[in-house]
Protein backbone atom coordinates (compact mmCIF):
# COMPACT_ATOMS: atom_id res chain seq x y z
CA UNK A 1 0.00 0.00 0.00
CA UNK A 2 1.87 2.95 -1.05
CA UNK A 3 -0.64 5.63 0.10
CA UNK A 4 -2.40 4.75 2.95
CA UNK A 5 -5.59 6.59 5.50
CA UNK A 6 -6.06 5.30 8.97
CA UNK A 7 -9.13 5.87 10.50
CA UNK A 8 -9.45 5.05 14.34
CA UNK A 9 -12.39 3.27 15.01
CA UNK A 10 -14.27 3.74 18.53
CA UNK A 11 -17.44 2.08 20.14
CA UNK A 12 -19.71 2.64 17.18
CA UNK A 13 -20.16 0.14 14.22
CA UNK A 14 -22.62 1.63 12.21
CA UNK A 15 -19.66 4.67 11.28
CA UNK A 16 -17.75 2.05 10.41
CA UNK A 17 -20.09 0.52 8.12
CA UNK A 18 -20.82 3.88 6.68
CA UNK A 19 -17.65 5.03 6.22
CA UNK A 20 -16.11 1.94 4.38
CA UNK A 21 -19.58 2.11 2.46
CA UNK A 22 -18.72 5.67 1.33
CA UNK A 23 -15.08 4.87 0.31
CA UNK A 24 -16.49 2.29 -1.99
CA UNK A 25 -18.53 4.50 -3.49
CA UNK A 26 -15.83 7.44 -3.29
CA UNK A 27 -12.40 6.45 -2.83
CA UNK A 28 -10.39 9.66 -2.52
CA UNK A 29 -6.77 8.01 -4.30
CA UNK A 30 -5.85 6.04 -0.82
CA UNK A 31 -6.40 2.44 1.01
CA UNK A 32 -8.32 2.96 3.93
CA UNK A 33 -7.36 1.11 6.98
CA UNK A 34 -9.43 0.50 10.26
CA UNK A 35 -7.30 0.71 13.44
CA UNK A 36 -10.25 -0.40 16.30
CA UNK A 37 -9.73 1.28 19.74
CA UNK A 38 -13.00 0.60 21.01
CA UNK A 39 -13.65 -0.31 24.52
CA UNK A 40 -16.25 -2.21 23.81
CA UNK A 41 -16.08 -5.80 23.14
CA UNK A 42 -19.25 -6.44 20.76
CA UNK A 43 -18.20 -3.49 18.85
CA UNK A 44 -14.92 -4.75 18.41
CA UNK A 45 -16.63 -7.86 16.80
CA UNK A 46 -19.44 -5.86 14.42
CA UNK A 47 -16.44 -3.79 13.03
CA UNK A 48 -14.47 -6.47 12.41
CA UNK A 49 -17.27 -8.17 10.44
CA UNK A 50 -17.88 -5.03 8.68
CA UNK A 51 -14.26 -4.47 7.58
CA UNK A 52 -14.38 -8.18 6.93
CA UNK A 53 -17.31 -7.70 4.22
CA UNK A 54 -15.81 -4.77 2.72
CA UNK A 55 -12.54 -5.91 2.52
CA UNK A 56 -10.89 -3.28 4.50
CA UNK A 57 -7.54 -3.78 6.81
CA UNK A 58 -8.39 -4.45 10.34
CA UNK A 59 -6.48 -4.19 13.28
CA UNK A 60 -7.37 -4.29 17.09
CA UNK A 61 -5.59 -2.41 19.41
CA UNK A 62 -4.97 -3.74 22.83
CA UNK A 63 -8.39 -3.26 25.47
CA UNK A 64 -7.77 0.06 27.55
CA UNK A 65 -10.04 2.42 29.02
CA UNK A 66 -8.55 6.15 28.79
CA UNK A 67 -11.11 9.11 30.15
CA UNK A 68 -9.88 11.68 28.21
CA UNK A 69 -11.40 11.37 24.66
CA UNK A 70 -8.61 13.61 22.71
CA UNK A 71 -5.62 11.59 24.72
CA UNK A 72 -6.77 8.09 23.89
CA UNK A 73 -7.38 9.08 20.29
CA UNK A 74 -4.03 10.26 19.89
CA UNK A 75 -2.28 7.33 21.73
CA UNK A 76 -4.00 5.35 19.25
CA UNK A 77 -2.52 7.58 16.02
CA UNK A 78 0.54 8.03 17.13
CA UNK A 79 1.05 3.65 17.88
CA UNK A 80 -0.75 3.51 14.00
CA UNK A 81 1.99 6.21 12.59
CA UNK A 82 4.68 4.17 14.60
CA UNK A 83 3.67 0.75 14.05
CA UNK A 84 1.78 0.77 10.79
CA UNK A 85 3.25 3.37 8.63
CA UNK A 86 6.99 3.00 9.91
CA UNK A 87 6.35 -0.73 8.79
CA UNK A 88 5.08 0.13 5.04
CA UNK A 89 6.89 3.51 4.66
CA UNK A 90 4.04 4.41 1.90
CA UNK A 91 4.57 7.53 -0.38
CA UNK A 92 1.37 9.29 1.24
CA UNK A 93 -0.11 8.53 4.87
CA UNK A 94 -3.00 9.90 6.86
CA UNK A 95 -5.80 9.83 9.56
CA UNK A 96 -9.21 11.03 8.92
CA UNK A 97 -11.83 10.82 11.57
CA UNK A 98 -14.39 7.65 11.95
CA UNK A 99 -17.40 9.95 10.96
CA UNK A 100 -16.18 11.91 8.09
CA UNK A 101 -17.16 10.70 4.66
CA UNK A 102 -16.10 11.06 1.47
CA UNK A 103 -19.57 11.76 -0.62
CA UNK A 104 -17.82 13.45 -3.76
CA UNK A 105 -15.44 12.94 -6.19
CA UNK A 106 -12.16 13.58 -4.59
CA UNK A 107 -8.38 12.97 -5.18
CA UNK A 108 -6.59 13.29 -1.70
CA UNK A 109 -3.11 13.03 -3.60
CA UNK A 110 -3.29 15.28 -5.81
CA UNK A 111 -3.62 18.29 -2.95
CA UNK A 112 -0.16 16.70 -1.53
CA UNK A 113 1.62 17.37 -4.90
CA UNK A 114 4.54 19.43 -4.19
CA UNK A 115 3.73 19.73 -0.53
CA UNK A 116 4.76 17.81 2.75
CA UNK A 117 1.22 18.54 4.69
CA UNK A 118 -2.87 19.02 3.86
CA UNK A 119 -5.56 18.98 6.05
CA UNK A 120 -7.45 21.07 8.05
CA UNK A 121 -5.69 23.44 9.90
CA UNK A 122 -6.70 24.31 13.84
CA UNK A 123 -5.44 27.04 15.65
CA UNK A 124 -4.68 27.31 19.52
CA UNK A 125 -6.18 29.65 21.80
CA UNK A 126 -5.81 30.22 25.85
CA UNK A 127 -9.09 28.66 26.50
CA UNK A 128 -8.24 25.75 24.62
CA UNK A 129 -11.37 26.79 22.15
CA UNK A 130 -10.01 26.51 18.14
CA UNK A 131 -9.88 29.72 16.35
CA UNK A 132 -8.59 30.14 13.29
CA UNK A 133 -6.31 33.57 12.80
CA UNK A 134 -3.19 34.65 11.42
CA UNK A 135 -1.88 36.60 15.01
CA UNK A 136 -1.46 32.99 17.01
CA UNK A 137 1.52 30.78 15.46
CA UNK A 138 0.25 27.77 17.55
CA UNK A 139 -1.14 25.85 14.97
CA UNK A 140 -1.69 21.67 14.03
CA UNK A 141 -3.66 19.62 11.99
CA UNK A 142 -7.20 18.50 13.21
CA UNK A 143 -6.11 15.05 13.90
CA UNK A 144 -8.91 13.66 12.08
CA UNK A 145 -8.33 14.71 8.50
CA UNK A 146 -4.44 15.25 8.04
CA UNK A 147 -2.60 13.93 5.24
CA UNK A 148 1.53 13.42 4.93
CA UNK A 149 4.04 12.95 2.87
CA UNK A 150 6.32 10.26 4.61
CA UNK A 151 9.80 11.15 2.92
CA UNK A 152 9.53 14.41 4.46
CA UNK A 153 8.62 13.60 7.53
CA UNK A 154 10.06 10.19 8.16
CA UNK A 155 12.96 11.69 10.71
CA UNK A 156 9.90 13.19 12.78
CA UNK A 157 8.96 11.90 16.04
CA UNK A 158 5.14 12.44 15.44
CA UNK A 159 3.04 12.16 18.55
CA UNK A 160 -0.63 12.80 18.12
CA UNK A 161 -1.38 13.79 21.66
CA UNK A 162 -2.92 16.86 22.50
CA UNK A 163 -1.72 19.68 23.52
CA UNK A 164 -3.98 22.05 25.80
CA UNK A 165 -1.55 24.19 27.07
CA UNK A 166 -1.80 25.41 23.74
CA UNK A 167 -4.96 25.43 23.65
CA UNK A 168 -4.47 22.24 20.57
CA UNK A 169 -6.60 19.30 20.50
CA UNK A 170 -5.71 16.26 19.61
CA UNK A 171 -2.49 16.09 16.98
CA UNK A 172 -0.74 19.35 19.23
CA UNK A 173 2.36 17.80 20.32
CA UNK A 174 2.72 17.57 16.49
CA UNK A 175 3.32 21.75 16.35
CA UNK A 176 6.70 21.30 17.98
CA UNK A 177 7.75 18.10 16.54
CA UNK A 178 6.70 18.84 12.47
CA UNK A 179 4.36 22.07 11.96
CA UNK A 180 6.55 24.94 13.58
CA UNK A 181 9.26 23.78 11.08
CA UNK A 182 7.30 23.90 8.01
CA UNK A 183 7.43 27.02 5.93
CA UNK A 184 3.82 28.14 4.91
CA UNK A 185 4.50 26.83 1.02
CA UNK A 186 4.65 22.97 2.48
CA UNK A 187 1.44 23.33 3.67
CA UNK A 188 -2.86 22.68 1.54
CA UNK A 189 -5.18 23.72 3.93
CA UNK A 190 -9.04 22.29 3.66
CA UNK A 191 -11.87 24.61 2.94
CA UNK A 192 -14.16 23.84 6.15
CA UNK A 193 -17.84 25.27 5.56
CA UNK A 194 -21.42 24.52 7.56
CA UNK A 195 -24.60 23.19 5.64
CA UNK A 196 -27.85 22.20 6.36
CA UNK A 197 -29.26 19.39 7.51
CA UNK A 198 -32.73 18.63 8.41
CA UNK A 199 -33.98 15.94 10.49
CA UNK A 200 -37.11 14.77 11.70
CA UNK A 201 -38.34 18.59 11.13
CA UNK A 202 -35.55 20.37 12.49
CA UNK A 203 -32.75 22.12 10.96
CA UNK A 204 -28.98 21.87 12.04
CA UNK A 205 -25.64 22.19 10.24
CA UNK A 206 -22.61 19.87 9.25
CA UNK A 207 -19.43 20.60 8.32
CA UNK A 208 -18.31 20.21 5.09
CA UNK A 209 -14.42 19.79 4.44
CA UNK A 210 -13.05 20.49 1.02
CA UNK A 211 -16.81 20.21 -0.28
CA UNK A 212 -16.03 16.60 -0.58
CA UNK A 213 -16.48 15.09 3.55
CA UNK A 214 -19.30 15.03 5.35
CA UNK A 215 -18.47 15.48 9.03
CA UNK A 216 -20.74 14.55 11.76
CA UNK A 217 -18.97 15.55 14.84
CA UNK A 218 -19.08 13.32 18.07
CA UNK A 219 -20.95 10.26 17.12
CA UNK A 220 -19.09 8.52 20.10
CA UNK A 221 -19.82 11.05 22.96
CA UNK A 222 -21.27 9.93 26.04
CA UNK A 223 -25.17 10.33 26.60
CA UNK A 224 -24.74 13.16 28.44
CA UNK A 225 -25.34 17.18 27.82
CA UNK A 226 -23.09 18.81 26.30
CA UNK A 227 -22.30 20.19 22.59
CA UNK A 228 -22.51 16.52 21.10
CA UNK A 229 -25.03 15.25 23.32
CA UNK A 230 -26.15 11.90 21.07
CA UNK A 231 -29.40 10.06 22.57
CA UNK A 232 -29.84 6.91 20.96
CA UNK A 233 -32.42 8.19 19.20
CA UNK A 234 -30.40 10.70 17.78
CA UNK A 235 -27.37 8.27 16.64
CA UNK A 236 -30.52 6.69 14.47
CA UNK A 237 -31.87 9.82 13.08
CA UNK A 238 -28.08 10.17 12.05
CA UNK A 239 -27.52 6.64 10.34
CA UNK A 240 -30.26 6.91 8.54
CA UNK A 241 -30.04 10.58 7.18
CA UNK A 242 -26.23 9.37 5.94
CA UNK A 243 -27.07 6.15 4.34
CA UNK A 244 -30.55 8.03 2.82
CA UNK A 245 -28.92 11.12 1.95
CA UNK A 246 -25.02 9.83 0.91
CA UNK A 247 -25.44 5.88 0.51
CA UNK A 248 -27.90 4.81 -1.65
CA UNK A 249 -30.28 3.77 1.00
CA UNK A 250 -30.77 1.67 4.25
CA UNK A 251 -30.29 -1.82 1.61
CA UNK A 252 -26.68 -1.58 1.80
CA UNK A 253 -26.58 -1.37 5.49
CA UNK A 254 -24.13 -4.35 6.94
CA UNK A 255 -24.79 -3.70 10.92
CA UNK A 256 -28.11 -2.05 12.14
CA UNK A 257 -26.61 -1.11 15.39
CA UNK A 258 -26.74 3.02 16.13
Amino acid sequence: MSRVCITIAFNTPWVIDALTKAWEMQSPGMTLVVVDNSTKVEARQAIARVCKMRGVPYLALPMRVEKHLSRSHGTAITWAFHNIVRHLKPELFGFIDHDCFPVAPFDIPSKLAGKTVYGRRAYGSENHVYKAGPDDRHWNLWAGYCFYRFSAVAACKLNFDPRLSLGLDTGGANWAALYSKLAETEVAVATLEQRPMTMAGAVGHHEVIDGAFFHLAGVSYPERPGYHHRTAEHRQMLRDYVWNTYLGGPAGQGVSDF
